[in-house]
C-alpha cells in the first residue's frame, strides 16, 4: 500500500544512497550511544530506520521519529549524536508538497525544542552551571538541528517552486511562438493554395479557349489553329514553371534552429530558463542537406523542450551534434523526480520521427538505464539519386 504522504519521486538509485546513508550513519551513532545507554542506543537505531525511510515512507519516518523522541524524553537519556539525524527528517517534511505537511511539521519542531530545551537539566543533572542556562542551550541546540533542517527544507521548496515557475513561463512562451509559427506557415500555404488556384485556373482557362477556337478552325484556316496551338503550348509551359515555383515554396519552409546560430540562440533560451547545457558540435552543418539540418533542428528543439518539462535541471542536458554529409544527433537529460513534474509522452517525438523517416533517417526517445532520457538522431548522408529525384520532383510534363 502506497504511503500517504509519499510523492512519488523517488528512484531506485535516490533509495539506495538513503539506505546506504542510514547504514553508514547507524553503525556511528549506536555504538556511540551504547556506552550511553540501552535505550540511547535503541533511539540511534530507530532514527537511523526513520533516515532510510524518510523518501520511501515519510508517514513511517514521522513515527519514528516521534517515537525516538518520546524514548529520550521517557528515560531522561539525550542521544545527541543519534539527534543530529533529525536535521535531514525535518527537512524532508519541511519541503514537502503538502502544505498541511510542511506547517505541521514546522510546529512539531518548535514543540521538540521546547521539550528538549526543558528535558535537559534532567539528562545532564550532573552539569554544572545554571538550570536556565542549561535549558536555553539544549533549547538552541535542538532549535539549530530540528527548525534549522526544517528551514533548509522549506528554502529548497520555495525555491523549486520559483524554478518551476520560470520553466512554465519558458514553456508556455515556447508554445506560444510555436504556434505562431504554425499559424504563419498555415497562413503561407493558404496564400500558395490561391496563387496555385489563380495559376491552374487561368491557364486551364486560356487552353479550353484556344483548344475550342483550333478545334473550330482546324480546316478552314490552318494558321490560325497553329498559332492557337502555340498559345497552348506557352500557357501550358508557363502554368507548369508557376506550378514548379509554388511547389518548390512549399517544400522551403521556414523552420527554427536550422543553422549554428539559431542553435545558439536556442540554448541561450534553455539557459536563461535554468537549464545547464553540455553541448559539443562536430563537422560542417553547411555542406549538409538542407532537409537533414531542418530535421535535426526541429528534433533538438523537442527534445530540449521536452528535458525543459520533465528534466531535472541540476543535472546538465548533454548534447551531441556529428555533421558528415548526414547528421549524427544526441540529447540527453536527467529525469526529475519532483512529483509535481508533468508525466507522459507527448506527440511531438512522435512526428520528428515521422519526419526522421521522410529523409531517410531514425529516431530514438527513451528511458536511458533508470534515471535519464535518451533521444537519438540518425540521419544517413543522402543518395545522390534520391536528390536529385527530390529536386526534380513536380518537373514531369504530362499534359
Amino acid at each position: 500500500m502506497r504511503d500517504p504522504l509519499s510523492t512519488g519521486g523517488l528512484t531506485r538509485r535516490g533509495l539506495i544512497i538513503d539506505v546506504a546513508i542510514a547504514v553508514v550513519f547507524a553503525l556511528v551513532a549506536i555504538p556511540i550511544h551504547l556506552g550511553q545507554s540501552t535505550s540511547a542506543a535503541v533511539t540511534a537505531g530507530v532514527v537511523s530506520i526513520a533516515l532510510a525511510l524518510r523518501r520511501l515512507a515519510p508517514s513511517v519516518m514521522i513515527v519514528l521519529a516521534l517515537a525516538s523522541a518520546a524514548v529520550q524524553v521517557s528515560t531522561d537519556q539525550i542521544a545527541v549524536v543519534a539527534s543530529l539525524a533529525y536535521f535531514p527528517l525535518f527537512a524532508t517534511v519541511g519541503g514537502h508538497p503538502d502544505r498541511r505537511v510542511r506547517f505541521g511539521s514546522l510546529a512539531v519542531a518548535i514543540a521538540g525544542c521546547v521539550v528538549a530545551g526543558w528535558e535537559f537539566p534532567h539528562a545532564y543533572v550532573d552539569a554544572a552551571g545554571n538550570a536556565v542556562a542549561i535549558r536555553l542551550f539544549g533549547f538552541a541546540g535542538a532549535a539549530v538541528v530540528v527548525i534549522g533542517g526544517w528551514a533548509f527544507g522549506f528554502i529548497r521548496y520555495q525555491r523549486r517552486m520559483v524554478q518551476q515557475a520560470s520553466v512554465a513561463e519558458t514553456i508556455a512562451e515556447l508554445e506560444r511562438k510555436r504556434l505562431l509559427d504554425l499559424y504563419d506557415e498555415q497562413s503561407e500555404r493558404t496564400r500558395l493554395a490561391r496563387d496555385m488556384h489563380d495559376v491552374v485556373a487561368h491557364s486551364l482557362a486560356v487552353v479550353v479557349a484556344q483548344a475550342e477556337g483550333a478545334r473550330m478552325l482546324l480546316d478552314a484556316d490552318p494558321d490560325a489553329t497553329r498559332k492557337a496551338l502555340h498559345v497552348i503550348a506557352d500557357t501550358a509551359r508557363g502554368a507548369l514553371g508557376d506550378v514548379r515555383g509554388l511547389l518548390e515554396q512549399l517544400r522551403n519552409e521556414d523552420v527554427p534552429s536550422a543553422s549554428r546560430s539559431d542553435r545558439d540562440i536556442l540554448f541561450d533560451r534553455m539557459r536563461a530558463a535554468g537549464m545547464t547545457i553540455d553541448n559539443q558540435e562536430s563537422g560542417n552543418d553547411e555542406s549538409v542537406d538542407a532537409n537533414i539540418t531542418r530535421v535535426a533542428g526541429r528534433v533538438l528543439g523537442e527534445a530540449l523542450t521536452n528535458a525543459l518539462k520533465y528534466g531535472d535541471l541540476a543535472v546538465p542536458v548533454v548534447v551531441r551534434i556529428e555533421w558528415t554529409r548526414g547528421c549524427s544527433m544526441t540529447v540527453w537529460n536527467a529525469l526529475s523526480d519532483n512529483p509535481l513534474a508533468p508525466g507522459g509522452a507527448g506527440q511531438g517525438i512522435a512526428g520528428m520521427a515521422e519526419r526522421a523517416a521522410q529523409i531517410g533517417g531514425t529516431l530514438r526517445s527513451a528511458r536511458d538505464n533508470d534515471d535519464g532520457w535518451l533521444v537519438s538522431l540518425q540521419i544517413p548522408a543522402p543518395h545522390p539519386d534520391t536528390t536529385r529525384e527530390n529536386h526534380e520532383s513536380g518537373g514531369t510534363q504530362t499534359l
